[in-house]
């Protein structure tokens, strides 16, 4: 939920902010990544460690974070987000600042949560910022949206300027220094459903609307569907999805 500092961009609103804010708690989307998630920091990070949550929005997952046992860190340009997970989570560290400009000292930071931020921004930049404030051999949890040719409203409305292949996140994270440890897509038994959507909601918001609004019977079956497939996820390697997710380890070259 971090600005973009692109002319090409457009800024990231205080009205989806909000939207999103009042969605991620319940709807199927956020529900099956956050237990991707988990999956994830259980097996490669350890209880304890210091998480930078990048563009941390109103704090969801700075809330997760705190659950799982872990130091928090949350930074985001819009003051509005700030305030509120200040107000809400007084147990982390909350800091209003932009992500290409990371108000700490290097080699600081265990691991750094990057949950769609990376296509508002100049990649590279933000990537070497990160490095920076990494730790030797310190990891970058990453999730991005996927395949190009789904673009949408939904994109253009968010301010993306991107949608990642499996190649493109692997050659920018490479040239920044990063290694994949663990890559796998997301919402891979939705993509026809998905698929749709986005067809059919490429100049205008109103499949995007119906997207945020299911009914509860059907965002609960789909709740289950998403979920199913992150714990499967231990064990497979999807071969497309709507979304990218790695884990990617701070490589110091040699010098």
């Amino acid at each position: 939920m971090i600005n973009s500092q692109s002319s090409n961009s457009t800024e990231f609103k205080l009205e989806r902010l909000l939207v999103l804010s009042q969605i991620e708690r319940w709807h199927f989307w956020f529900i099956g990544r956050q237990k991707l998630i988990k999956q994830l920091l259980n097996k490669h990070l350890k209880k304890g460690s210091l998480v930078l949550d990048l563009g941390c929005g109103t704090g969801f997952m700075c809330e997760t974070l705190i659950e799982q046992g872990y130091k928090v860190i949350g930074l985001d340009k819009r003051p509005e987000g700030i305030k509120l997970a200040q107000e809400k989570f007084p147990q982390a560290v909350f800091l209003q600042a932009d992500a290409t400009n990371i108000p700490l000292e290097e080699n600081t930071i265990d691991l750094v949560l990057l949950l769609d931020v990376l296509e508002h921004v100049d990649d590279k930049a933000l990537l070497q910022e990160i490095f920076r404030v990494l730790k030797p051999n310190g990891l970058a949890l990453i999730t991005v949206p996927a395949m190009q040719w789904l673009w949408s409203y939904r994109d253009e409305n968010a301010g993306h300027l991107r949608r990642y292949s499996f190649k493109n996140l692997k050659d920018v994270l490479k040239s920044a220094n990063f290694q994949m440890e663990e890559t796998n897509y997301y919402q891979f038994f939705l993509f026809p459903m998905i698929l749709i959507t986005r067809l059919f909601g490429r100049k205008k918001s109103t499949m995007r609307d119906l997207e945020e609004k299911p009914f509860f019977i059907f965002n609960t079956l789909m709740c289950w569907v998403n979920k199913t497939e992150a714990y499967l996820s231990q064990f497979i390697s999807w071969p497309f999805g709507s979304s990218l997710i790695t884990i990617s380890r701070k490589i110091v070259p040699f010098k």
